[in-house]
């Protein structure tokens, strides 16, 4: 009894970075596949998202890019494989309709399988996914790994599925969401099945231009791999979904964990680069210390960054140091609001906007590249309160080089955000994709909360300014920098020269963001930049 596991196709609105799509390695469903290869459970993963010509993608009518293969291609995969399951994979809300469409595919071509989905947002909202002939049989919810292996074992067992923890579905009274099956230990875990993709296939498109994430180029970076060793969230944030389908209790891999899965990606497939996604990679300091010491003495010749962000206190200038020296390109901190009262009250984040300026003047001293997330626009917050995170953002990067990523909040379904605004009234018409009718929204809306402080369109013209002042600030830092750094100047015009292939205002992108977001690493001697 086969189980297919697929990642759906996306839409996109721009084709090129750092806006594009991003593909990368479908991490969830690799992680699952291991699980079950270890039961002796027969699986195949099908990633949809890059079985297309990168190089050639068109746009649609309605000038959106179908990213992945047709669903032609899929319906011919499915049928290839003969699978009595087939597992999609949904990270988020706006591709929803994408993956709904990818079970209707899968019920057409193969009527007597049984269909399931997972990930975060169907974790956060299963009862959007029965109804209207979606196709689907089962929503997995938070830790997949147990689930489905007793799910696939029950079904070919000729058992009945239902009373497996973890899964929703519909019966009578509705649907139905038996408890959470998470994985107590992550060590109990196999490394994810990379056996089962096409690696170099991932590597080929991000030396093509299409990086997972901001990275710091040098020869082989392309070899880049996220990782995630840490699941759950002790912290409320009212804004995120993490808890919804990872749990309140932070549960990490151990240090050896990491560092063997990371050996086994450097020795069999050459990686070189890391981008660890944990939302706490840090939270447990001895932990993350280990790591980084048995990076330093295995002496690998790596980079490594924290593009999702981690908590903005408690790094030690020692522990920095450590990081710089094992191959930190960047980290990113969340700070999400430059106004105390609204951090306490409001967003709820359990973060003293004081110990943040100290990491950020120890990042500087040790030649740390830092950026920093802020959301404005929560209920309560009042117009001065905004302009204080804008006022904080900006002297963090005058002071610090701190360099804002700034955006205005999105109520996520499932969180404390979206109940607020619910409960008062505050949701204006969501610019979001309607789920499975094939109509495509806004990518990741932000326009959907209105109060008496603000409007959805009042508050896009402020964060609007505030990104076009930064960004003349940020030019004419680099243009600074360049001058007084000519050797600098010189490796990023060879990065340039590099990307000028794809237009010369990707190149430039690259330019203005591998100027900014590097500065420290390009003035490194180790030979890790161009």
């Amino acid at each position: 009894m086969k189980t297919l596991l697929i990642r759906p196709p996306i839409y996109s609105k721009n084709l090129r970075y750092p806006s594009g799509p991003r593909f990368g390695l479908p991490l969830s469903i690799l992680t699952i596949a291991a699980a079950l290869e270890r039961e002796g459970l027969p699986v195949a993963v099908y990633d949809s998202l890059i079985d297309c010509d990168i190089g050639n993608l068109g746009r649609n009518g309605d000038g959106t890019v179908h990213v992945g293969a047709s669903w032609e291609r899929i319906a011919k995969n499915i049928l290839d494989e003969k699978p009595a399951i087939v597992g999609i994979t949904n990270p988020f809300l706006d591709f929803s309709g994408h993956a709904i469409q990818t079970a209707r595919t899968a019920r057409s071509v193969a009527p007597g399988a049984a269909v399931i989905i997972g990930g975060p947002h169907a974790s956060s909202a299963p009862e959007s996914f029965f109804g209207r002939d979606t196709g689907i049989d089962f929503v997995f919810r938070g830790d997949g790994e147990r689930s489905l292996v007793a799910f696939v074992k029950t079904v070919a067992a000729g058992g009945d599925p239902r009373g497996i923890d973890g899964i929703s579905f519909e019966h009578e009274k509705g649907v139905r969401s038996n408890p959470l099956w998470p994985v107590g230990n992550l060590d109990d875990l196999p490394f994810p099945a990379y056996h089962l993709v096409d690696m170099e296939r991932y590597f080929s498109i991000v030396k093509n231009g299409y990086p997972s994430r901001f990275g710091f180029a040098y020869p082989g970076s392309e070899r880049e791999v996220s990782l995630l060793t840490s699941r759950g969230c002790p912290y409320r944030c009212i804004f995120c979904g993490n808890h919804l389908h990872m749990g309140r209790r932070f549960r990490s891999q151990s240090a050896d964990y990491v560092l063997g899965h990371m050996e086994l990606l450097i020795v069999r497939y050459g990686v070189r680069h890391f981008h660890l996604e944990d939302d706490n990679v840090a939270l447990h300091k001895e932990r993350f210390e280990k790591i980084l010491v048995g990076i330093k003495e295995r002496r690998w010749p790596i980079t490594w960054d924290t593009p999702n962000g981690i908590r903005a206190e408690g790094l030690s200038e020692d522990l920095l140091r450590l990081a710089k020296d094992t191959g930190c390109t960047y980290l990113v901190i969340g700070i999400e609001s430059g106004n105390q009262r609204v951090l306490d009250s409001i967003v709820k984040k359990n973060l003293d906007l004081a110990a943040v300026e100290t990491t950020a003047r120890l990042c500087r001293k040790v030649g740390i590249d830092l950026h920093a997330f802020y959301v404005v626009g929560f209920p309560g917050e009042s117009r001065r309160e905004i302009k204080d995170t804008f006022r904080f953002a900006h002297r963090m990067l005058g002071r610090y080089d701190v360099v804002p990523h700034l955006c205005s909040a999105r109520p996520l379904p499932g969180t404390e955000l979206q109940a607020i605004c619910e409960e008062k009234g505050f949701l204006t018409e969501p610019r979001i994709p309607d789920m499975g009718s094939g109509v495509h929204g806004e990518l990741f809306a932000r326009k959907m909360i209105r109060t008496a402080e603000f409007s959805p369109d009042s508050l896009e013209q402020w964060v609007g300014q505030f990104n076009r002042m930064i960004s003349a600030k940020l030019i004419l830092k680099l243009v600074r920098w360049l001058l007084v750094h000519p050797l600098v100047a010189k490796r990023l015009f060879a990065l340039f020269m590099s990307e000028v292939r794809h237009g010369p205002m990707d190149a430039a992108k690259r330019l203005l963001f591998g100027g900014l977001l590097y500065k420290n690493n390009f003035l490194r001697k180790n030979g890790s930049c161009l």
